[in-house]
């Protein structure tokens, strides 16, 4: 049982165990962050023993399914440059969104996955066993944005759907790739995308998994003639992987507030994470930045004594 085995790794008794899963759904705190396109996105934040057990069944149990290679998001060794350098070199993009894509993922896909890479887990798991992961890993029958569980399910639990887009792209000379709710599609071949929404929606529809939609209002379609942007980096007209033009003047902004003195401690914790983020996609800039400002004090802000 599930349960005995979280008990003896972890030390918690196995009836204060089943407290907490009986009790699951309840233990999230809610709470609402801006969206960047407008709206409000809902977060629900397991309790602390809750969010234990979801981390738990990650590490002994869902890390240990199939992902397609298409996937990008939550990986080791994967980033979202990388993905940006599959689609760097293609004349015509196609970018397509689910709609609510973590809360569509309901209680039953979650048991169907765990059913069927039985041979993939390590670990023996009863009927009983699933129902205890899916009340652990679901608020309500469905998968929340805030628990560490979400990302690495949904990452999985597509398997069958990614393996049939990319193989099917891949016949006629459309490169895929996934980063969670995102999907980019891209190719040197003009006119080749233009069924590719439609084929996504069938598949959709044909394939056992989530009852997912497309969120018309995301779509976007774009050429080489202009900057393409894809999960959050741009790849310009030269080809190459950049974090975009407002990006930069913002950066510029906080760096020159830090020089100044009048940087928030905030604002210097978000530069500082960015930064880091910048040398690992676009190390040039970076560069740019320490020739401008000096590299002493670009140091100070990367690395503070």
């Amino acid at each position: 049982m599930i349960i005995q085995q979280i008990a003896k790794s972890s030390g918690i008794e196995a009836s204060y165990l089943r407290t907490i899963v009986s009790t699951a759904s309840h233990r999230y705190k809610i709470y609402k962050i801006p969206k960047k396109t407008g709206g409000e996105r809902e977060i629900h934040h397991p309790s602390r023993e809750l969010k234990y057990l979801q981390r738990w069944l990650v590490d002994n149990v869902f890390a240990y399914l199939p992902v397609h290679e298409a996937v990008f998001s939550y990986r080791d060794g994967k980033s979202i440059r990388d993905l940006a350098k599959k689609h760097a070199n293609s004349r015509y993009m196609l970018r397509l969104d689910f709609a609510s894509f973590f809360p569509s993922i309901v209680g039953s896909d979650v048991v169907r996955l765990l059913k069927n890479n039985v041979g993939s887990v390590p670990i023996s798991l009863t009927t009983h066993d699933l129902m205890d992961i899916r009340n652990i890993v679901c608020r309500f029958g469905r998968l929340t944005i805030g628990a560490p569980s979400s990302p690495v399910i949904s990452n999985a639990i597509l398997f069958e759907f990614d393996n049939y887009i990319y193989s099917k792209c891949k016949q006629i000379g459309i490169r895929y790739t996934r980063y969670a709710d995102d999907l980019i599609f891209s190719s040197q071949k003009t006119g080749v995308l233009s069924r590719v929404e439609a084929d996504v929606i069938a598949a959709l529809k044909h394939l056992p998994g989530p009852k997912l939609a497309i969120n018309d209002k995301k779509t976007v379609f774009s050429s080489g003639k202009n900057r393409r942007k894809v999960v959050g980096l741009v790849i310009t007209s030269e080809k190459k992987i950049s974090i975009g033009r407002d990006k930069k003047r913002y950066v510029k902004s906080l760096v020159y507030k830090y020089i100044n003195g009048i940087l928030s401690a905030d604002e210097l914790v978000y530069l500082r994470g960015y930064l880091a983020f910048v040398n690992s996609v676009e190390p040039e800039f970076l560069a740019m930045l320490s020739a401008k400002y000096g590299s002493d004090k670009i140091r100070l802000i990367t690395h503070p004594v």
